[in-house]
């Protein structure tokens, strides 16, 4: 939002109070520009088309009187003197036209740490994009629009994270910080056309994936504009025609290669009957299985038939009952269940096995009762003590060292049960992020949920990663329940988002 944007806003409030923001932004899409680059020139149109749309809600006087508010922001104003620092900043352009690339990039930096004007960042940021260094230029518009905001010139910060996008589309930290400031300065219509971009750029990619995970962050940031829910109907619509995104691999449990069927010599049926212990618990079925008919020596037959009686036991005739269904006994288990890999089994110990078999007589020990749980209460941490550890721990201005002191901030605040440790989290997760370090933004996001801390943010950010390492399943899964707590929590078109999403992994 330029400084015109600003001085009408400020018209505007005066006569539709917080309706301004989303009025204005309408108005000047409407004319065919928008808060960033809105002129004087513009004024007059806007004037009377403020006149038609205010009548409807006011009486004429009123709405005359806004209009005519509106038009004397459109006259002239003296030109400003030229900085003093325009003859330096016109050389570093022509170094950097002539290819000087280094002198042009030594230039720059001397105009932002003198001048610090959004033509010297953005110089700088060309610049360094030229070098091939894309996060420095990414770096230092950065730091440029958090000067500016700090000053709240959020023009020139706007401005500057306009030019991050520029250079560099694909980049989504870029994008969301961009979007972020257009909304907050009421520029809503802005903020959708920005997210569609981005959108437009992962559909441009095939990447469906990513359209609808920045789809449903928007609308979980700015609501259900009319402007989301046509990117939506847009992304579904292209949907049909992506690229799919190729499944995980199929995971095979390994099993044992049967070998090749040898019938057994023999020209009458076999009897074959499982010994057991004197002691028997419960006498086991004799099973007289009937084999095909080869013709052999009747010699081979009974000394083959010695031998298998001679070494199999009981507990091999069960456990061979069990895993080969083609064997010639069978044991039934008593109390017999099928378990899931996703269930417990109590069968754990061998004289147990037994016994359910009938095999064994010693009698099950009775289970003693567990001794009392301890509970540990948890003791807060001093405040003081706290403070003075988050004290030691600054950021340095690297992307890197950045990422790592807010990854141990949110460690220290989630061991603490501090409140800030959500915030702490999601922001450490989110540097760790850009700078493609998924697993450590797994493990600060996991530390957080693991400590009690309920944030759908949190949540969703999870999912992303889960995405990024290839753990498809696992993020189906968090689609999933996520999708049921928007449910429970009224917003339903998020939570279809998040079911549609959960489809397409």
């Amino acid at each position: 939002m330029n400084a015109l944007a600003l001085e009408l806003l400020g018209v505007a409030k005066d006569y539709l109070g917080p309706a301004a923001p989303a009025f204005l932004s309408r108005e000047l899409h409407a004319l065919g520009v928008n808060a960033n680059n809105v002129e004087r020139s513009h004024i007059l149109p806007l004037a009377e088309r403020a006149r038609l749309a205010a009548s409807r809600v006011m009486d004429n006087k009123k709405a005359s009187e806004f209009a005519q508010a509106l038009a004397q922001q459109g006259r002239t104003v003296e030109a400003k003197a030229p900085h003093d620092h325009r003859l330096a900043s016109e050389a570093a352009a022509k170094l950097f036209a002539s290819g000087r690339l280094r002198q042009a990039e030594a230039a720059y930096r001397e105009l932002v740490n003198k001048h610090g004007d959004i033509d010297s960042y953005s110089g700088l940021a060309r610049t360094l994009v030229s070098l091939e260094d894309r996060d420095a230029a990414l770096l230092a518009l950065r730091e440029g629009a958090a000067t500016f905001a700090r000053k709240n010139d959020r023009v020139n910060a706007i401005g500057l994270l306009g030019v991050a996008v520029e250079i560099a589309p694909f980049d989504l930290a870029a994008h969301r910080r961009f979007a972020a400031a257009l909304a907050n300065q009421g520029d809503l219509i802005s903020a959708c056309q920005e997210y569609a971009r981005f959108i437009d750029a992962a559909l441009g990619q095939r990447d469906t994936r990513r359209a609808w995970l920045e789809l449903t962050y928007g609308r979980e940031t700015l609501g259900d504009l009319p402007h989301l829910l046509a990117i939506a109907d847009r992304v579904a619509a292209a949907q049909g025609g992506a690229k799919p995104t190729p499944p995980p691999p199929v995971r095979v449990a390994a099993t044992l290669s049967a070998p090749a069927p040898v019938p057994a010599p023999a020209t009458t049926p076999v009897k074959v009957v499982a010994f057991t212990p004197p002691p028997m618990a419960a006498p086991v079925k004799v099973v007289t299985v009937p084999q095909p008919h080869v013709p052999a020596p009747a010699k081979h037959v009974m000394d083959e038939a010695a031998l298998e009686a001679k070494h199999r036991s009981s507990l091999a005739a069960a456990v061979q009952a069990r895993t080969r269904p083609g064997s010639s006994s069978a044991v039934v288990l008593k109390n017999a269940e099928t378990i899931t890999h996703a269930e417990r089994t109590d069968i754990v110990d061998t004289a147990e096995l037994l016994a359910r078999a009938g095999l064994g007589t010693t009698p099950k020990p009775k289970p003693q009762p567990a001794a009392a749980r301890k509970v540990v209460v948890f003791t807060p941490r001093p405040v003081a003590e706290l403070e003075a550890e988050l004290a030691r721990h600054v950021a340095t201005g690297s992307p890197a060292d950045d990422a790592a002191v807010a990854d141990v901030r949110a460690t220290i605040l989630i061991g603490a049960r501090d409140a800030r440790a959500t915030e702490a989290a999601l922001d450490a997760a989110r540097k760790l992020m850009a700078l493609h370090k998924m697993q450590a933004a797994s493990d600060v996001l996991l530390d957080l949920i693991g400590a009690g801390f309920r944030d759908r943010e949190a949540q969703r950010l999870l999912i992303e990663v889960n995405c990024e390492l290839g753990r498809r399943e696992t993020a189906r899964e968090k689609c999933q329940l996520l999708g049921a707590a928007y449910r429970l929590d009224g917003q339903g078109a998020v939570a279809e988002d998040v079911e549609r999403l959960a489809a397409i992994l």
